[in-house]
């Protein structure tokens, strides 16, 4: 694994209940994913998101819940098998440059996590192809690690992809921008 990803371990610091003081799935995500749809949190870490996304999309939705360490996985099914929730998530181990992944998701999330990937531009093209038509991509990073400027060359990397950016949502902790994938 690249030292630039976060390590099982180091998630337990940060991926744990009194976050939700903080970062609220449901009015962070509540306008965007409703029951029934399929949702994918990539680089979902210990499954605070994909829970949360687990519990909008309803017991007929889906979350794929993706990493590319297994351990971060198996973290995410036993809090959901904990939870009563285990049959609306679907681990993904992913490759290190491949999702490996095919999809259409209406719904897509990358939490904390675009500045370990090497090559934004390959990542943004593979965020697009598992959207479905008029299918959301919603990218949140942290300021202390990620300027507005490097958040802006994200957003000009998404574009040039094939993603329309629609929204700059303020959230607590984090620059974010919300993406719609056009035909």
């Amino acid at each position: 694994m690249r030292e630039y990803v976060c390590p099982w371990w180091l998630a337990y610091t940060f991926d744990h209940r009194l976050r939700s003081l903080v970062h609220k799935p449901e009015k962070l995500y509540g306008g965007y994913v409703s029951p029934g749809m399929t949702a994918v949190d990539i680089g979902c870490g210990l499954g605070f998101n994909a829970l949360g996304l687990a519990g909008l999309v309803g017991p007929t939705g889906k979350v794929i819940a993706l990493d590319i360490q297994q351990k971060m996985l198996d973290g995410v099914m036993r809090r959901a098998r904990k939870q009563g929730l285990a049959s609306r998530i679907q681990p993904h181990l992913a490759g290190e440059d491949d999702f490996a992944l095919h999809v259409e998701a209406e719904f897509v999330l990358a939490f904390y996590m675009v500045h370990e990937v090497p090559d934004c531009s390959r990542f943004m093209p593979q965020v697009r192809n598992i959207l479905g038509n008029g299918g959301r991509f919603m990218m949140i990073e942290p300021p202390f690690h990620v300027t507005e400027k490097a958040f802006g060359k994200s957003i000009h990397i998404a574009e040039e992809s094939g993603l329309s950016l629609k929204d700059r949502p303020i959230v607590r902790f984090g620059r974010a921008a919300v993406f719609e994938r056009s035909s």
